[in-house]
């Protein structure tokens, strides 16, 4: 009895020692978790919510293109987490419409975390893991939220002004205009300067790279007229994996579309690969040449010409120097699209590039790319 007693106090201390050195003897730390319920989000500010609920016309009564009014509404997702055995140093929110752990993280110490950019009318999953100081982590439960599907899917990208993605819109047949795709946006340098000043910051870059993996940038300022107003730049200000092409618009003349006709054929020729995308295209400021494109593939794709013109108009939300009106493209390149043969104004924009010269087979490449 007395071996017997030996040995078992033996294995009793072997244990004792194995749970000590493997850690196996602790409480592993844990979460008390609480996400609160989002439901649907609206991505646009009220202001912004109420100019898109009337008359598009009516823009001036919301924004004059003298202040930075065109970043979209943010989303704050708040929790709370009780620790049980251990102190926890900071927090990993994932959110994602597809499956984790695809989709965006974010890093932060506070019990919430405030994000921008997300999709139209899309549902969205997150969740939260806790970092505990020793190491230890542990997962919340997945919750769920609904965003708006009201367009424009105007963005955040901090250093620019004006940044909308053209997808998100209503088509004629049903549809929606693909998202993540073709981004519309300011300079990002700035213009008639002899050496490249970049305007858009590391954060900024962050945004176009890792949240939507922009590929190509399309930059249709003058290069060398007006002053140089492309700035100097021969590379993308985004870094060396991106693509960069210069696509000269002349805007003085009169007729973006008629007096462009070599650089509209580019543009379509780039915008028919689709090794080019997603891309940012630009001018000066976004809003007129670079409208000019967002009406023509818009306009290709089946949006309507209401919601045209309002992704035209919103462009006041922008710091963008001066209010537009319709006046200014009504008479310009959309007099000639609407001369052009068709029954729709998808087809009219058809054949209007068709008989300028853009090949049909890059417009068929650009619908086939975004439906």
């Amino acid at each position: 009895m007395k071996k017997r007693g030996t040995l078992a106090c033996i294995l009793s201390l072997l244990l004792c020692l194995a749970f000590s050195l493997c850690g196996c003897g602790e409480r592993k730390a844990t979460v008390n978790w609480e996400l609160d319920e989002v439901g649907t989000v609206e991505l646009h500010t009220p202001l912004q919510l109420s100019y898109l609920s009337g008359n598009y016309n009516d823009i001036l009564q919301y924004a004059s293109g003298m202040e930075e009014l065109s970043r979209p509404a943010a989303l704050t997702l708040s929790w709370s987490a009780e620790p049980q055995g251990g102190v926890i140093s900071s927090y990993t929110v994932e959110y994602t419409t597809g499956e984790f752990p695809n989709g965006i993280a974010v890093r932060t110490t506070a019990p919430q975390c405030e994000i921008t950019n997300l999709l139209l009318d899309s549902v969205y999953l997150w969740r939260v893991t806790a970092e505990f100081e020793n190491g230890e982590t542990s997962v919340s439960p997945v919750s769920a939220f609904v965003t708006g599907e009201k367009g424009p899917r105007n963005l955040y990208v901090d250093g620019i002004t004006n940044v909308r993605d053209l997808g998100g819109w209503s088509t004629a047949n049903g549809g929606k205009v693909k998202q993540g795709m073709i981004f519309r946006c300011g300079r990002l340098n700035k213009s008639k300067t002899a050496t490249p000043e970049i305007e858009i910051t590391r954060k900024g870059i962050d945004t176009m790279l890792n949240e939507f993996g922009i590929k190509t940038e399309i930059d249709l300022r003058m290069k060398e007229a007006h002053d140089h107003e492309s700035g100097g730049i021969t590379a993308s200000p985004l870094g060396s994996t991106v693509r960069y092409e210069n696509v000269e618009l002349e805007w003085e003349k009169g007729n973006y579309l008629l007096d462009n006709l070599a650089s509209v054929k580019k543009f379509f020729e780039l915008a028919a690969d689709e090794n080019n995308y997603p891309f940012i295209f630009h001018c000066d400021i976004g809003t007129d040449r670079t409208g000019m494109f967002a009406y023509l593939i818009n306009g290709l794709l089946g949006v309507s010409e209401e919601d045209l013109y309002r992704d035209y108009l919103f462009s006041d939300f922008g710091k963008i120097g001066g209010a537009r009106q319709l006046s200014n493209i009504q008479n310009n390149y959309i007099k000639t699209v609407k001369a052009a043969e068709g029954e729709t104004l998808s087809e009219k924009i058809k054949n209007c590039l068709i008989a300028n010269g853009v090949p049909a087979a890059h417009l068929n490449a650009l619908v086939a790319i975004m439906k």
